[in-house]
């Protein structure tokens, strides 16, 4: 369909408009519940006085932002794409030179520029609040932010691969159970140990088969101002790379042979 410049420009207009429409829904939206519970728990801990006041508020921002970054990345992911073919609005993107790999390309793209506003904004809330209470933003913080960021798109590209291949509910349903088995990939590999009736097949399949979003958590690791290593976060971009364009792929090949009636 065309020349690279070409379908570069339609990635790039399909995920203008996918950005624009994030933002109309309000996505920023987030920022209001982790403002409050950033800023409680700030003069809660002030009250509390335990002397570790700030390891606690670090630790409550970051885990605050992954938690409202993975909502608004399964909200947006599953919405975004089965709403616009529900209401058959995407009829007239497609009916033009556009592939639905690019569809699915600029959606994914628009949605991340989105998740990573968000993510800017938290940042910027934290550090003012952090400096409230004395404190200020370090190196392993940014590596620990970096990390969710990569959870956040490796979730976008779990819910939009569902919301190609089903509707709006099935697809929230098994987004969110595969990104909670990636969370909790530990607990999935030890099965067996559990549940003795399990193959022992099983746990290490499903091990390998989700995302590994442990790959991406360093909220511990930062708290406690240790370093995390270039090389980690190297590796972590790129296993999210990958599983991402995995999937990607995987959602474009289901789309085109997708009957939109």
């Amino acid at each position: 369909m065309g020349s690279l410049s070409a379908r570069v420009r339609r990635v790039r207009a399909i995920a203008a408009n996918a950005w624009l429409q994030a933002i109309r829904q309000r996505s920023v939206l987030v920022l209001v519940p982790y403002t409050i519970v950033l800023s409680g728990g700030a003069l809660i801990l002030r009250q509390i006085s335990v002397g570790q006041e700030i390891k606690i508020l670090k630790d409550l921002a970051l885990a605050s932002m992954d938690l409202f970054g993975s909502f608004a990345a399964i909200v947006m992911g599953v919405d975004l794409v089965t709403r616009e073919i529900e209401r058959k609005s995407a009829y007239p993107i497609l009916a033009r030179p556009v592939s639905r790999g690019e569809f699915v390309l600029g959606k994914f793209l628009g949605l991340v520029a989105a998740l990573s506003l968000n993510l800017t904004l938290m940042l910027v809330i934290m550090a003012l609040v952090l400096s409230a209470m004395g404190d200020s933003m370090s190196a392993p913080l940014l590596g620990a932010t970096w990390g969710i960021l990569l959870g956040l798109v490796l979730t976008v590209a779990v819910a939009l691969f569902f919301s190609v291949i089903t509707n709006s509910v099935l697809a929230s349903a098994f987004s969110i159970i595969v990104v909670m088995g990636g969370r909790f990939s530990d607990v999935v590999r030890n099965m067996a140990d559990v549940m003795p009736g399990v193959p022992k097949a099983l746990p290490r399949l499903l091990y390998v088969a989700l995302p590994n979003f442990q790959n991406f958590d360093y909220k511990l690791t930062s708290v406690y101002g240790d370093p995390i290593a270039f090389d980690t976060l190297v590796l972590a971009t790129l296993y999210c790379a990958v599983y991402a364009g995995i999937l990607l792929t995987l959602a474009a090949a289901a789309f085109e042979r997708k009957e939109l009636v």
